[in-house]
């Protein structure tokens, strides 16, 4: 099934999940910073990714927000957590043999990768993962009540009069634009609801993804639509700087204030999650910016599209790996019984001659090689090793930097060719 193919089959709303990846391509797949480079770069494309997610067969047992098959995880939502290029290098590698042993049973020849349909791969992954799911919006129009958001806005002429109707949000097909003027009309709302009495009200999980699909149940689809124009991740870290976040936010060597770090693991995955962590610490944000005489900065639809590209971009990476645990993590996992430095492995030597490794080389030779590799570990009766994303990061470190080194235990006879 192509890509096209795929898209004409799937729900509207889903389908428009997907087409949503026009922001996310300038977002993830063409705006990251590049670990240790100082500049903006990331390959792959997710466009093109979707598109060989699906010719390449990933979708017969993958699906993505629903769309596909069953047999195999919803890869925008498993694991539940944040993925970073080198998580999403060991969950391949890790979930690789039971997905080589289906494709066996079924006669099918496990696809090849170059490396650059791998980084358009993994372009596509992590930026599928930041969608929300639909949301549902019977829910939303009860959360209305439940935060007593109709006391002060009106939703279709129903509601209180002090803050704007929420159905001309309705214009916003996106939930950045929702963050960029809940952002921005928040200080107002902080001293209307202080003065009423009225508690912050605090947004958790899926519920910003269920009040944007209530909101726009209430109009006729027939006004005018707000879309953000292409994402700038560089333009964000630059704003990051010039509005004052970096004052209180750490953020990959920025030492901020006290602030909770952003660009971790510790943001929240999807965009309407971070539009709620955003309006829940808003009144934290606000009192600290005043006790240390900041000006609460204000942003554009673009320059909140651009901020919120370059913190999700830069969780893509993780912090540079240890040589030492990466020489340990070679050993226990047993890949020095089988890549020696000399050649006599039954793998091949693992030196790179002075070519710096990646998450997506590693993953495309890992994937294409991998059949023999596991053919050739049943032979011998080795597990077939799991690893975490730090493991990875650190294998990754010994292997562009220690593994000429690297030598067999001298308890272990040399493996054997294949």
């Amino acid at each position: 099934m192509t890509a096209t193919a795929a898209i004409a089959r799937a729900g509207r709303a889903r389908a428009g999940q997907l087409l949503l990846l026009c922001f996310l391509a300038s977002a993830v797949g063409l705006g990251a910073l590049a670990q240790g480079t100082g500049g903006y770069f990331v390959p792959g494309d997710p466009k093109a990714g979707m598109a060989a997610f699906f010719d390449k067969g990933c979708a017969r047992c993958h699906a993505v927000l629903g769309e596909g098959g069953q047999s195999a995880p919803d890869l925008a939502r498993a694991p539940a957590g944040h993925l970073s290029a080198a998580g999403l290098v060991a969950a391949m590698w890790n979930h690789a043999p039971p997905m080589w042993e289906k494709m066996r049973q079924e006669k099918v020849t496990p696809p090849a990768f170059t490396e650059a349909e791998m980084a358009n791969l993994f372009a596509f992954l992590y930026s599928v993962r930041s969608l929300d799911e639909p949301g549902d919006a019977e829910r939303g129009r009860q959360l209305l009540f439940e935060k007593r958001c109709l006391e002060c806005h009106a939703v279709a002429g129903q509601g209180g009069r002090a803050g704007p109707d929420l159905r001309n949000w309705a214009s916003y097909r996106n939930p950045v634009s929702w963050i960029q003027a809940m952002w921005n009309h928040a200080p107002a709302m902080q001293t209307l609801m202080r003065e009423r009495g009225l508690p912050w009200p605090e947004f958790q999980d899926s519920d910003v993804a269920d009040l944007i699909a209530y909101i726009r149940t209430q109009t006729s689809g027939a006004g005018r639509r707000i879309y953000l124009h292409p994402a700038d991740a560089e333009a964000g870290g630059r704003l990051f700087r010039e509005k004052g976040c970096v004052t209180c936010h750490e953020l990959r060597g920025a030492r901020g204030a006290g602030a909770p770090a952003l660009g971790t693991r510790s943001l929240p995955r999807t965009l309407g999650q971070f539009a709620g962590q955003m309006w829940n610490h808003s009144p934290v944000m606000w009192a600290s910016m005043q006790a240390q005489n900041i000006p609460r900065p204000q942003f554009t639809n673009k320059e909140m599209a651009d901020l919120v590209a370059y913190l999700f971009a830069e969780r893509y990476f993780e912090p540079s790996g240890n040589l030492q645990r990466g020489a340990r993590v070679f050993e226990v996992k047993g890949c020095v019984s089988c890549h020696l430095p000399n050649g006599k492995g039954a793998g091949p030597a693992l030196a790179f001659g002075g070519h710096r490794l990646s998450p997506i080389a590693l993953a495309t030779v890992m994937w294409n090689h991998g059949p023999v590799m596991l053919e050739l570990m049943q032979q011998q009766q080795m597990p077939w090793p799991v690893f975490q994303a730090d493991e990875m990061v650190d294998l990754m470190e010994f292997l562009n930097r220690g593994a000429p080194a690297a030598r067999a235990p001298e308890s272990s006879a040399p493996a054997r060719k294949p």
